[in-house]
């Protein structure tokens, strides 16, 4: 067996990411070796922590992987929400909801985000759940990952799962549902409840007669849980019907999108259509995404806040950062979500500055 070389420099520890002074060392690069080394730029270390995490009973964790990209874990489930791992790309007239509404010939949509967790590298994917088509939801790289490394059911409406399948997803693995559905897995009871994404039912094909097949091209999923209702609400647009759900449903936490519109579309709610939407849905908390993901609808998250302030003395905002763990409902008050600053690990008596070594 050969012994280790003292002078050598590990790559890493096993925690996910690579060692400085790894990087330091010189070795060949080429470009590919570049993006296998330098992405995702959270390595697997946010998976790493997924992976380890013990759910206590009556809580639910969430993490935020930007965009509409959800981790949920209760304690006996995992369930993978909308994520992306892919690039910046662009959309056309000819296919683009977007492009369709606004008129324009063609659309750029240039990622702002890091990759914050490796879709090869969860132990554990119950199901991956998408609420409707568009690629930054039902993403190639995700499923393809989920496909070949895990055990999970893919579950997703009707256009969705003609991707899934298109994708190669064997039919036993895909679970195709509508608004009214209800799945028991293990812990949890996912309800179907509508979702009413104008832009997913004009991406991709002809809208017959001017009618929108909501249900088709969109649905929300609510995760009943022993902690209480979470409802994700893909890439929504402000309907009324949302005041149907909150009389027929409990829905204590609402993830929902939020973003900036320029004038002649409307493809995300603005602030103070997050605010009506989670009072419709008698939300106790509400958690927006989108907003920081694509360049052309960036916003302030902060302007949901200041909505929210001047019209509700009850509902909670929580803006969280990427990789952020959210663990509900412990983390309900908590506002902005910091990430840890890693004191625990000091030790004042080996700084070099005011320690003994000084």
């Amino acid at each position: 067996m050969k012994k280790p070389n003292k002078n050598e420099v590990v790559k890493s520890d096993g925690r996910g990411v690579p060692s400085a002074k790894w990087l330091d060392q010189d070795r060949e690069i080429t470009r590919s070796i570049w993006l296998q080394e330098a992405f995702p730029e959270w390595g697997t270390f946010l998976n790493q922590q997924i992976n380890a995490t013990v759910v206590e009973p009556k809580t639910v964790a969430l993490w935020w992987f930007g965009g509409a990209s959800f981790g949920l874990r209760t304690p006996k489930s995992f369930f993978l929400i909308d994520n992306y791992a892919g690039p910046s790309d662009y959309t056309t007239y000819d296919h683009c909801g977007v492009c369709r509404t606004s008129g324009a010939p063609s659309l750029e949509w240039l990622r702002l985000h890091p990759q914050v967790v490796d879709p090869w590298a969860f132990e554990q994917i119950d199901a991956v759940l998408c609420t409707h088509h568009h690629q930054d939801h039902c993403d190639i790289y995700s499923i393809k990952a989920a496909l070949q490394t895990t055990n999970a059911l893919f579950i997703g409406p009707e256009v969705t799962c003609r991707k899934f399948r298109a994708f190669g997803v064997p039919e036993e693995r895909i679970r195709q549902v509508k608004p009214g559905d209800t799945i028991q897995y293990k812990d949890v009871e996912l309800a179907i409840v509508p979702n009413y994404d104008r832009m997913a039912c004009l991406t991709g094909e002809e809208v017959q007669d001017g009618k929108l097949d909501y249900g088709k091209y969109a649905v929300s999923f609510l995760f009943k849980t022993d902690a209480g209702g979470i409802i994700h609400l893909g890439d929504t647009l402000y309907h009324n019907g949302y005041r149907a759900i909150g009389e027929n449903h409990q829905v204590d936490l609402c993830l929902t999108n939020m973003g900036h519109n320029a004038p002649g579309v409307t493809d995300k709610l603005n602030p103070y259509e997050v605010y009506r939407i989670a009072e419709a849905l008698k939300a106790e908390v509400v958690i927006p995404y989108h907003y920081d993901n694509w360049a052309s609808s960036a916003l302030d998250p902060q302007q949901l806040e200041m909505v929210v302030k001047a019209n509700s003395s009850k509902l909670k905002v929580v803006i969280l950062k990427h990789g952020a763990k959210f663990v509900f409902p412990k983390d309900n008050d908590i506002g902005h979500y910091q990430y840890p600053d890693l004191r625990e690990r000091f030790s004042p008596e080996k700084s070099w500055e005011y320690g003994n070594k000084s």
